[in-house]
Formats: structure tokens, C-alpha cells, sequence
């Protein structure tokens, strides 16, 4: 496992929700391994590829399943065993189980009811829930001929709503179009501003990037690593090789002033202006990058980080860490 120094420093103790230890089995397959991960107000996201283990961790978190190993535990209190808990989490699968021969308002009425709620509060919430998603207008078709995103719009429109603290969003942004990406995400990030626990697991990661810098890595049911993406990074620089572009006047000749670094492994030229280098000390890279330039009277137009991103992260960490399984 590629154990990222400082990974769970961001899961507190006192976390709303906490996973300690975790580890969950699907017959001699492992579903996770001995995840620990804690989740407080405003949004965490929780990336990793089909078959990570991300809705695995939410059917834990939400009381479906009971772990083989280690304790669950949200607002104190462990799901699987309470009722008043789970109330208090409301889970937007990424599976879609409507009642396609019936509206979308009459699903929503009885998904709260199923909460809980009595008639003429189911009829209220789901009246709103469409009001807040912008669906009132097609509240009265059959679900069957809504598009895809009109659909998770739907159901997030029942978290919206729904007094839970603790929301959780398997893959929200599957199979959506951007302008529904759009208001969808204005829609979670009210969720986040406004006290409530969020967690969104999706293997598009820019999709994460644009909802919050705290995330988790998740591969093989490992919990690779946990923390602020700038955090994650920083500790990213000094493990993995770092690809640096540069859009320069003459790229050959800015080579050849490179070339005898110790610290560069590879340099690539890609036609006559531009040169990707690989490092494995960017920080010393780009210092001596400075010395470079001004002794040889180069000219660079633009320098770009290829590593120092979400995506790369994942790359790196998620191929370490399937080479220690």
C-alpha cells in the first residue's frame, strides 16, 4: 500500500462520520481493506477507478453492509444496527431505482414517505425538491421519458430537502451533459455551505477538483491516500518523477544546456520550440531551470507542470499502490 505521509491527519476523531479500520469482503473477493477515513461539514471527494471500492464505502457508511472488520460509526452511533441514524443519511446511488410508470413528483412522494414522513409532508418535500432541482415543470411526466441528467437532478432533489446530515453521492455526474454537470454542482455545493456532511466519489477527477481540495484515493478497497490535494501534492513531488513543459525559441539547444543535470532523467524534444522534461527534484529543477535560461539567453514562452494535479496524483499513487498488493 502507498502510504502518503500525513494521509489521515484530516480525519478527526470527533469526525461526523468515521470508519476505523474497515475491511469488507464479497465471498474471497476484498471490497476494502482496512480504510480509515473520517468526514466532517462540507464536502470530501473520494476518487478512484470502477471497482476501487467507492460504493462499497458509501453501503457501509449508510448501515447496507456490516463490515468483516473494524467500526463504522456516524453521529456515534454504528448504521447497521440504528434506525434513528440512518434517517439521518440520505445516499444518491449511482444505480437508478424509479418507478418509470410514474412521475417524477410521485416518486419523490414516495421516497419520503418512505423516510418517514406523512402524506401531506411527502406531498410538500417532493413539491419543493422539484422546485429546487428546476423540475416543477416536468414534475407530472413519467420518469421513463426523462433524459439522464433530469434524473440525478431527481434524486439529488430528495437529498436537497431530506433533514440529513450526512449526505452521500455515488458518481452524481454519471452519464450527464454538461449543462446539467453545471447545476448539479451548484447543487452540491449548496449541500457543503450549508453544514451538511458530504461525501462524492467519482473517477472523474476534475469533476472533484471543481467541488472541493479535500480528497481521498481509493484503489483495490486501499485507501491510498487522504488530505487537501495541495498537501498531497507537496508530498508528491518528492516521490514520483515530475514532468515539466516548456514552449521555448529553440528547443535542441535548450537541451543540450540541460542535459547534464543530475537530477534529470529524460528529455524529450517535440519539434523545434517545445521540450518536456522529467525530474525527480522538480524544486531543484526549476532553480537550476532559472540558471539555465540565463546563462544560455534562452528564450521560454511558457512553462507547464504536467504532475502537480489531481490526476496525476492519482496516477502515480493508484500504480504504486497496485504494484504492493
Amino acid at each position: 500500500m502507498t502510504n502518503l505521509k500525513g494521509a489521515s491527519d484530516d480525519s478527526p476523531i470527533d469526525s461526523v462520520a468515521l470508519l476505523r479500520d474497515v475491511t469488507v469482503f464479497y465471498g474471497e473477493v476484498v471490497g476494502l481493506s482496512r480504510v480509515t477515513l473520517g468526514l466532517g461539514p462540507g464536502i470530501t471527494g473520494l476518487v478512484g477507478p470502477n471497482g476501487s471500492g467507492k460504493t462499497t464505502l458509501m453501503r457501509v457508511l449508510t448501515g447496507l453492509i456490516l463490515p468483516r472488520e473494524g467500526k463504522t460509526t456516524v453521529f456515534g452511533e454504528e448504521p447497521f444496527f440504528s434506525a434513528a441514524v440512518r434517517s439521518k443519511i440520505t445516499l444518491v446511488p449511482a444505480v437508478e431505482a424509479f418507478y418509470e410508470n410514474v412521475s417524477g413528483l410521485k416518486n419523490l412522494e414516495i421516497a419520503f414517505l418512505a423516510r418517514g414522513c406523512s402524506v401531506s409532508e411527502a406531498k410538500t418535500n417532493a413539491a419543493s425538491a422539484l422546485e429546487l432541482v428546476g423540475l416543477t415543470a416536468d414534475g407530472a411526466r413519467k420518469v421513463e421519458t426523462w433524459s439522464r441528467g433530469m434524473r440525478q437532478r431527481l434524486k439529488l432533489g430528495l437529498a436537497l430537502v431530506a433533514d440529513a446530515g450526512v449526505v452521500l453521492l455515488d458518481e452524481p455526474f454519471l452519464g450527464v451533459d454538461p449543462p446539467n454537470r453545471q447545476r448539479l454542482r451548484q447543487h452540491i455545493e449548496w449541500l457543503g455551505n450549508h453544514g451538511r456532511t458530504v461525501l462524492i466519489t467519482s473517477h472523474v477527477l476534475h469533476e472533484i477538483e471543481s467541488l472541493t481540495d479535500r480528497v481521498g484515493i481509493l484503489a483495490h478497497g486501499r485507501l491510498l491516500g487522504m488530505g487537501h490535494i495541495g498537501s498531497l501534492l507537496s508530498q508528491l513531488r518528492d516521490r514520483y518523477p515530475h514532468r515539466i513543459e516548456l514552449e521555448v525559441d529553440n528547443a535542441r539547444k535548450l537541451a543540450k544546456a540541460l542535459i547534464g543535470l543530475p537530477h534529470v532523467r529524460e528529455l524529450k524534444v517535440a519539434g523545434d520550440h517545445v521540450l518536456e522534461l522529467l525530474t525527480e527534484s522538480p524544486d531543484q529543477a526549476y532553480r537550476d531551470l532559472a540558471t539555465v535560461v540565463l546563462s544560455s539567453g534562452a528564450l521560454i514562452y511558457r512553462v507547464v507542470a504536467r504532475d502537480n494535479s489531481l490526476e496525476a496524483l492519482f496516477s502515480h499513487v493508484t500504480a504504486a499502490g497496485a504494484q504492493r498488493l
